[in-house]
């Protein structure tokens, strides 16, 4: 690591459902130029993670921005998600590729298809935000946990005696 952020990263990545993107991870950070989107629009959520999804929060922001959810209700699926809510998730999935309208015909949510996001796009990303989301951390969650290790790696470094005796 670099920097407390690699912590995080590190953190957030090594559990059950989000240990798969390790390997994706390590390389395109080896790597930025090689990074590949499922779409352009996960560019701006996933840049800053080399791509790969480390966050609920960006789970959070890929409906949002691609799906046009409300913060409340992209919070509700990613609680859905973790709980394996699978009937939920099976009428999420379709609000999220083809949206949502009310009994008038007034969107309710725009879906991914009518922000410009194709079908098959839309699926793969949904997929493996369902997959994520199982076990994924919020990132404030794994900062307080970067912090500890790196305040404790900090001790056993400087004073490896009062350390191991403590």
């Amino acid at each position: 690591p670099n920097c407390l952020e690699d912590i995080i990263v590190m953190i957030s990545l090594y559990r059950p459902g989000p240990m798969d993107q390790i390997p994706r991870y390590i390389k395109n950070k080896s790597n930025p130029g090689n990074i590949q989107y499922t779409h352009k629009a996960l560019e701006p959520i996933l840049n800053v993670t080399y791509g790969c999804m480390v966050y609920q929060e960006q789970v959070m922001q890929i409906f949002r921005d691609l799906a046009g959810y409300s913060l409340g209700r992209a919070d509700l699926v990613r609680r859905a998600m973790g709980k394996k809510k699978l009937d939920v998730m099976a009428k999420e999935r379709e609000y999220f590729i083809h949206g949502q309208t009310d009994e008038n015909g007034n969107i309710i949510i725009p879906g991914c298809v009518r922000n410009g996001i194709d079908e098959a796009s839309a699926n793969k990303i949904f997929d493996e935000m369902a997959e994520f989301a199982k076990y994924a951390f919020n990132k404030s969650h794994a900062a307080a946990y970067a912090v500890v290790a790196y305040r404790t790696a900090y001790l056993k470094a400087y004073y490896p005696t009062e350390f191991m005796a403590a």
